[in-house]
């Protein structure tokens, strides 16, 4: 038997799935505390993050508190975590505290999360 040659008869869909992301720069030339990123509309409201991915930690000092839905908290500062660190867990909103910096590198992060259909 002779096996036939698929090359051009299959046919490839496709698929779209709802999964959404941002990356966000936090400016550290402005000092805050407890800054919601859902607050302040850098992230979606009533959703469900799944994890963060920290691009750059940057070169200066901030924490940040992964806020869950019962309104707990971790909180991780930026001696905690290094370049490309991944954090997979279910959280409803990212609050950052720093003092005023300049002359700092920005931390640069990715938060990912299934946007409702």
């Amino acid at each position: 038997m002779k096996a036939k040659s698929l090359r051009g008869k299959l046919k490839v869909e496709a698929i779209t799935y709802p999964d959404r992301a941002k990356k966000i720069e936090l400016d550290l030339s402005q000092a805050r505390t407890d800054y919601s990123l859902v607050e302040h509309k850098q992230l979606p409201s009533d959703t469900t993050f799944f994890s963060l991915s920290i691009l750059k930690k940057g070169t200066g000092s901030w924490t940040m508190k992964m806020m869950f839905d019962d309104g707990s908290y971790v909180e991780y500062s930026s001696d905690e975590v290094d370049d490309g660190y991944v954090i997979e867990r279910r959280f409803v909103d990212l609050k950052f505290t720093n003092s005023a910096q300049t002359g700092v590198e920005n931390p640069k992060f990715i938060v990912d999360w299934f946007s409702s259909m």
